[in-house]
Order: C-alpha cells, then sequence, then structure tokens
C-alpha cells in the first residue's frame, strides 16, 4: 500500500501558521485563510533492470483513468523511460543516435499517448515516435522561423521552462520564439499548422508589467516560462510573481497578481552582465519563479518558486543552491489564488525537481543536502488537492 510523506515538524510548524492546509498521514492541519487543503503521497521504486536516474530534469506525463505515466529523459541512456506511477515499473525505449532518424539531446517532451510521444532536440526538429522509438513524423522546424528568430524550447531551471505542445484538434505544434528585430525582444508563441493547409498563427506575449525588458539585467531569467492548458497559452516571468494568460479562442488576454506570502515578488538587477560568478550567487539572492501547471482533473492551476537566501560565503556554493525554500501555489480555474505552502526543505531536486500529472505534481526526491535519502533508488512525492 503506498503510504504518506512524514512531514517534518517545522513544515507543519510552517503549514499550520501560514499556507494552505496539509497533511501528516492524511490528516489535516486546518487553516482558516485558504480555500483549499494539499496532501503527499511518497512513491518507492524497487530496484529494476533500467539504469533510470534519481531525477528527471526534462519529464513528461500521460493520464487517463487510473493510468499515470512519466515520460522522462535519461540522458546518460539517451533513452526516454517510462515510469509507471501505479505499478512502481519502469521500461526504457532507446533512442536512436545514428541514421536518418538520428535525435541528438532532447530539449522538450509533449505525450500524445503512450505510443505517440512528440520530442525536440538541439537540432531543431521535432519527432513524433512510437513505443518503440521509432520515428513516425520528423519536422525541421527552422524551415518555420525567421532570420531574427529562436526557438526556444527548454527546461533549464537555472534559466526558464517553455514547453513544446501539440493539439490533436487541429494537428498543431506550438512553442515560443524570440524575436530580436525588435527593442525590447519579443517573445511570442507560433502555432505551427502540420498539414500546411493553414496560415500559421503568432501569438505575441506581453512583457512584464514591472519590467517591460527582462534581457538583459538579470542574468539567465531572461526570458518567459511557457506552458498550455484549456485552450490557453499560459505564461510568467523567472523575476517576478505575476501570472499572464492568452486565450486562444476568443483572443482574451489577462494578467494575475499572483504574490507570495513568504518571499519577495521582483527580483533585483544583476551587477554584471557577463561574469558567470556574479550571476550564481546573483541567482541565490533571488526569488526564481517557475512555469505554471494544469491539474485537468480539477481545473486547476499550480506554480512552484524558489525563495531568495542570503549568500554565506563560509557555506559551499552548492549547499547555498540546495537549501533554499520550495513554494507552491494553487489557483482555481478562473486563477484565484486557493492556497500557499512551503514544502519539505532538502528533499527535492530545485534543478531537476517535478512534473505535473492529471491530479498532482510529482516531485522527485534528489536534494544533495537530503541526509536521510543515500540510495539511488527512485523515490518521488505526488502533492495532490485533499479533494
Amino acid at each position: 500500500m503506498k503510504k504518506y510523506t512524514k512531514i517534518s515538524s517545522l513544515l507543519l510548524l510552517l503549514l499550520s501558521l501560514f499556507a494552505c492546509t496539509g497533511t501528516q498521514n492524511n490528516k489535516k492541519v486546518p487553516n482558516q485563510s485558504d480555500s483549499l487543503s494539499v496532501k503527499a503521497e511518497e512513491i518507492k521504486f524497487p530496484f529494476s533492470d533500467v539504469l533510470q536516474l534519481k531525477s528527471y530534469y526534462l519529464s513528461s506525463s500521460y493520464s487517463f483513468d487510473t493510468i499515470d505515466v512519466i515520460v522522462g529523459y535519461n540522458y546518460k541512456t539517451h533513452a526516454l523511460d517510462y515510469i509507471d506511477l501505479q505499478n512502481k515499473e519502469i521500461s526504457q525505449v532507446i533512442l536512436n543516435k545514428e541514421g536518418p532518424s538520428a535525435i541528438v539531446r532532447l530539449q522538450g517532451i509533449f505525450v500524445q499517448a503512450l505510443d505517440s510521444v512528440w520530442l525536440y532536440d538541439e537540432t531543431d526538429r521535432a519527432f513524433l515516435i512510437n513505443r518503440k522509438g521509432d520515428v513516425l513524423k520528423k519536422v525541421n522546424m527552422r524551415e518555420y522561423i525567421g532570420e531574427n528568430e529562436q526557438i526556444l524550447v527548454t527546461t533549464n531551471r537555472a534559466i526558464a521552462t517553455s514547453h513544446l505542445h501539440y493539439d490533436s484538434n487541429c494537428d498543431a505544434l506550438s512553442f515560443l520564439i524570440k524575436d530580436t528585430s525588435t527593442s525590447p525582444v519579443t517573445f511570442k508563441v507560433r502555432k505551427l499548422f502540420l498539414s500546411g493547409k493553414e496560415k500559421n498563427v503568432d501569438y505575441v506575449l506581453m512583457p512584464s508589467v514591472v519590467e517591460p525588458d527582462i534581457d538583459k539585467g538579470y542574468a539567465t531569467m531572461n526570458q518567459p516560462n511557457v506552458s498550455f492548458g484549456n485552450g490557453k497559452i499560459i505564461y510568467n516571468y523567472p523575476i517576478e510573481s505575476h501570472l499572464y494568460f492568452i486565450d486562444t479562442m476568443t483572443g482574451e488576454r489577462k494578467t494575475i497578481d499572483a504574490d507570495s506570502k513568504f518571499t519577495e515578488n521582483k527580483a533585483q538587477k544583476c551587477e554584471s552582465d557577463a561574469d558567470y560568478s556574479v550571476w550564481e550567487r546573483y541567482g541565490i539572492e533571488n526569488p526564481h519563479f517557475y512555469d505554471i501547471m494544469l491539474l485537468s482533473k480539477y481545473r486547476l492551476y499550480a506554480r512552484l518558486h524558489l525563495g531568495e537566501r542570503d549568500f554565506d560565503t563560509t557555506q559551499s556554493l552548492d549547499y547555498l543552491m540546495h537549501d533554499r525554500g520550495l513554494y507552491l501555489m494553487i489557483f482555481d480555474s478562473d486563477f484565484n489564488k486557493m492556497c500557499e505552502v512551503e514544502l519539505a526543505k532538502h528533499r527535492y531536486g530545485v534543478f531537476t525537481g517535478w512534473v505535473v500529472i492529471d491530479d498532482g505534481i510529482v516531485l522527485y526526491n534528489d536534494n544533495l543536502l537530503d541526509t536521510e535519502n543515500n540510495s539511488e533508488e527512485l523515490i518521488v512525492d505526488i502533492i495532490r488537492p485533499d479533494k
């Protein structure tokens, strides 16, 4: 039987004082300030023949009925690992490295179905593959961008996360583009109709309401996070707390105030444009807001973000990076805030750490400062609304 995580006393104190209702052994910690509870479930995967990772910096998921499967990129074996959360099983599909169907290092994954997975690699090509790894379709996406345009499909949580999306209703791929022909630079989502019968559509993103030009002065946090769901393009900027969306059906655009009660809500400007050591310190001393996730079963949205931390010169850089607070905020279908909680410290990998499923968020237990998890087992927590 799956067991619920024992949440630390510090976390319980934080939950009861500040945030949304949490659970310990499925018991709620009451709080009248928020309208939603959350619960945590731990899953440990037994050792298998698959050389799995402890965490997957790039992963997507597929949910149907009682099926929840994570598809993660295993960079060590250049493969897709299919992680079955219900049966605690892991299988693997090796990707071709050579030949006409060669796929190089991945930057994006979208799971249409378990036997239909879209991949995006470093050569700006998109591939549709089946469960055997056979390439069913290949798209050279460079053919669909201009001279001053750059495709931004990436999952790098020190920078930003912008997803690849496939819409089966109209056979179209959507992805973020950076246009350097304007000043400041423009970011837009391009919807590419694969049939070629319809004209491609661009959706220009609104700049940050607190910083119109994030391309300069914010080190690596210089591009938006972009995700998709319910017919919407949902985006935000790593340097500040607002949410933004474009309804692709109605054209409605909206900006949402989503300030955190735990942290600063805007990063300061960086003192250097080129010194990486300054950038590293800057990243630690400022908050970082991650992409918006859709919990489709409940029509809820969620956002994780890292809090800022003082730069202690007596501690190692690794310690400072992984000692930061990780916070979860949940919104209803209209983006009204329902709750905010600080998650367990020293438990989740802050740069490799999570993927959304139909009814929750799967966080990989892979923090360098975790003294209780020294094995190479794959261990995850699923944070779910307690509905």
